[in-house]
């Protein structure tokens, strides 16, 4: 069985409508999403209709929360963010958002937005102390989550928790066979706004029966998704910063 993993797809349809694509040529069968499907891009109901229409299971984001409770994220700006961002979504794509869980077990699989530790308060899970806490929070041998818009993964073995950096090829794409006995916290990077010096779109695809983890990067038209920024009330350097790869927030 081959699932494709995205995370942070960020109302970004130019590059979520890549992902897809290049997952459907290398046979996915399964699609799940890590949360923050909306917020900084400009296109947040077409990406909501694919999450409606093609997600096997998806869990609730930080952005998620913000549009549910206005003022979360404590900015003036991203309020306002997310005031548009209502405007342009439906009654049922409210609903959609409204229903989603922090936290879903698909198949023996984890899947979390930021942590399995405490969902609703979005830690980060960047380094080993944070991993190693996490690794504590679910029972399986598989974890997703985001929200940091860096791939990367962490390894638990029997006494010892390590980082397995994502390297990518000259195709793109960073593999690693899955050890039996070891456990994962599995970061498939963003779609919508990666943060790590590469535009590309990222996300993850692994093989069940293989028992391969393959992340990918996927070029797509971050002009055209940069320039419908302005949408969102968000200043240019946003859109400087998507077609960089680069945080445009800081963090």
């Amino acid at each position: 069985m081959r699932i494709a993993v995205l995370s942070d797809i960020h109302a970004n349809i130019e590059a979520l409508e890549a992902v897809l694509a290049d997952a459907r040529a290398h046979s996915a069968e399964h699609y799940l999403c890590l949360g923050d499907t909306i917020g900084f891009n400009g296109d947040p109901a077409a990406c909501a209709d694919k999450a409606m229409q093609l997600f096997r299971a998806c869990v609730r984001g930080n952005h998620e929360q913000a549009l549910l409770q206005r003022g979360l994220f404590g900015v003036p700006l991203y309020t306002a963010m997310m005031d548009r961002t209502a405007a342009m979504l439906s009654a049922e794509h409210l609903a959609y958002i409204r229903a989603l869980p922090l936290r879903v077990e698909w198949q023996g699989i984890t899947l979390v937005h930021a942590s399995p530790l405490q969902e609703d308060t979005w830690q980060r899970v960047g380094n080993i102390p944070a991993a190693r806490k996490a690794f504590g929070a679910f029972s399986g041998q598989l974890c997703f989550f985001g929200h940091t818009h860096r791939a990367g993964i962490f390894k638990q073995t029997e006494d010892s928790v390590s980082i397995i950096p994502a390297v990518y090829n000259e195709a793109n794409t960073c593999q690693l066979e899955l050890e039996p006995g070891s456990r994962y916290l599995i970061n498939p990077g963003s779609v919508g706004q990666p943060r790590d010096f590469n535009w590309k779109a990222a996300y993850a695809l692994l093989d069940t029966d293989t028992a391969t983890l393959t992340l990918r990067r996927v070029e797509y038209d971050v002009n055209a998704a940069a320039a419908k920024i302005h949408h969102t009330g968000l200043p240019d350097s946003f859109a400087a910063a998507l077609r960089k790869g680069i945080t445009p927030t800081g963090d």
